[in-house]
Parts: structure tokens; C-alpha cells; sequence
């Protein structure tokens, strides 16, 4: 992740060049010369001890974000070292959306970092209003070598990984955990729907009657499974079977339909679809695509319990 960041000359330095004036100055001017160089030395030297006193600002990321998986629940380790940040972001979030339920739990966006000579270590930062970010802690380190490669596969190309965070309150203490999936189906491929919210992927949901849109599949996944998208979900009929005529959802992929949820399934989440469509303008959900064998393509998505 590239950071836009300012570049100061250290104190280290500056005390150096300071000394080295004085010393010119002695040489040039004698006893007079020494006080002066010994006036500027000691103005510069409280001026650095100021600077490197201040708060460091938040860092803006350039990288461009490139959504996660949801698919799972990571605790992240160190809090406790910056409890003034994670406390500024909940402050933030509660200032722009008053009147919540409860301030035990407040939502956030994540950005995953590894960090370069930081062997096995993954930096968690959250993202404020403007797009900076502060640090909010790490990955624990046995997960931490698990992310990285991947992680560092998108910072070659420019890209940084993000994913929802919720900030846990308790009294005056923060704690953060991430909704982010397994390392191997980390990435959602086909990410052409923008950066949406889609639901919360706490189980898998089978699709029905994707036979008939092998060729929709096999499109997308492009000779490689299992394969991690995002898919819509709309009001539909079903067109066959006991429950011909009935409501339920259709899948879509790129706008095109993959099949059916059954009529219990499609029963419900169709309240489920509609209210998260109602505040987000779509429904939409991670699904998982995989190879069957006889069975062709076959698509499960993930969605609330």
C-alpha cells in the first residue's frame, strides 16, 4: 500500500548541519561566532524535539481498494496501542450516523497492509471519511502468513485489500474484528457492481436450475474453480416443478440469471432482499462457484443465517 506522506529531514540530521554551521561560524568569527552557532544549535534542537513530539497525521492511501471476501469473522491483536485512533473512527462513524441502537458496536471499513521487512505481518488500518487511514492493530501471526502472499500479489498490482470491520466498544476500550473470508476464496472475481455492500455471507445457500445456464457459468469462471463472485438477487416466478407460478429470487451474474432459489429458500430471504435492496439500492450477495463433475457448474451463495 502506498502512502502519501511527507518527507522531513530527520533530527539526526538536522542537529548535524546545525553543528557544522557552528563550527564555520567559530572559525569565521571567533568567540562571537560560537555563541551564534550555539543559540541556533539549541533553537533547532527544541524545534525537532517539537516535531517529532506531534501526532502523526493519517496516512492517505493511493492504492486503489480491491474488495474482499466477507465470508468469515478474523479478531485482529494490538488494540491497545492505538486506542486514541480506533477511538477517532468511532467517533466519526457516530457523529455521521446518530441515533444508533446500542454504542457497543459500531461499523467500519478495514484495509489489510503487509508490511515490508515485517516478516509474516499484516497491518490493519481503518479508513476515515476522506480516504486516510489510521493503524487499528495486526492480524494474528500464524494468520497473518496466510494472508500475506495474496495481499502482496494486490500491492504489486496497485491494489490494497478491503473488507468491513466492527469496532467493538466497551467502556472506554476497543477491540476490532473483520468479516473477512478464508485466504483461498479471498478475492471476488468479476467485481464489475461497484463498491455496494452485499449481504452478510454466514452460510451457503444452494441455487437451483443452473444446468440450463452452463454456459453463463462457464463465462465467468473461465476454466477456473472454485471461483468467488459477486451475484444479485431478484424477485422472479418459478417457472417449473409444485410450486410453478410461485415467488422466489433469481440469481444473476453480469446481469444474466444462473438459476432459482427453491421456494422455502426464496420464501425466505425475499423480506431479507428486499430491505437490504430498500437501503442499498441492490441485492446483492458473495456466492461460490464450483466444479461438480457430471453435475457441471454449480453455484451456492452466501447469505445471512
Amino acid at each position: 500500500m502506498t502512502m502519501q506522506q511527507r518527507t522531513e529531514p530527520s533530527p539526526a540530521a538536522v542537529l548535524i548541519a546545525v553543528a557544522v554551521l557552528a563550527l564555520v561560524l567559530t572559525v569565521a568569527f571567533g568567540p562571537l561566532g560560537f555563541v551564534i552557532g550555539l543559540a541556533l544549535f539549541a533553537l533547532m534542537f527544541i524545534g525537532t524535539k517539537n516535531r517529532s513530539a506531534e501526532p502523526i497525521a493519517p496516512a492517505r492511501t493511493r492504492s486503489r481498494l480491491r474488495r474482499l471476501s466477507t465470508a468469515g469473522r478474523v479478531s485482529i491483536v494490538g488494540e491497545s496501542h492505538h486506542q486514541d485512533a480506533i477511538g477517532e473512527i468511532v467517533r466519526l462513524a457516530t457523529t455521521q450516523t446518530p441515533g444508533s441502537p446500542d454504542d457497543t458496536s459500531v461499523p467500519a471499513v478495514a484495509v489489510l497492509v503487509p508490511e515490508a521487512g515485517n516478516r509474516s505481518a499484516v497491518r490493519v488500518d481503518l479508513l476515515r471519511g476522506d480516504g486516510s487511514a489510521v493503524a487499528a492493530g495486526y492480524l494474528r501471526g500464524e494468520q497473518a502468513g496466510e494472508y500475506e502472499p495474496l495481499l502482496w500479489e494486490l500491492a504489486e498490482r496497485g491494489e490494497v485489500g478491503s473488507c468491513p470491520a466492527r469496532i467493538i466498544v466497551s467502556g472506554q476500550r476497543y477491540g476490532v474484528h473483520l468479516h473477512l473470508g478464508a485466504p483461498q476464496l479471498l478475492l471476488l472475481d468479476h467485481d464489475a457492481l461497484g463498491t455496494a455492500p452485499t449481504l452478510p455471507a454466514e452460510q451457503q445457500v444452494a441455487v437451483v436450475g443452473e444446468s440450463v445456464h452452463q454456459h453463463v457459468l462457464h463465462r465467468v469462471v473461465d476454466g477456473r474453480t472454485p471461483v468467488h463472485v459477486i451475484a444479485e438477487l431478484r424477485d422472479s416466478r418459478i417457472a417449473r416443478g409444485s410450486h410453478v407460478g410461485e415467488h422466489t429470487l433469481e440469481v444473476l451474474l453480469e446481469g444474466e440469471s444462473i438459476g432459482q432459489l427453491t421456494h422455502a429458500m426464496g420464501l425466505r430471504y425475499s423480506d431479507v432482499a428486499q430491505e437490504w435492496r430498500d437501503r442499498t439500492g441492490r441485492a446483492l450477495c458473495e456466492a461460490v462457484i464450483t466444479n461438480e463433475g457430471t453435475r457441471g457448474l454449480q453455484a451456492n451463495l452466501l447469505l445471512p443465517r
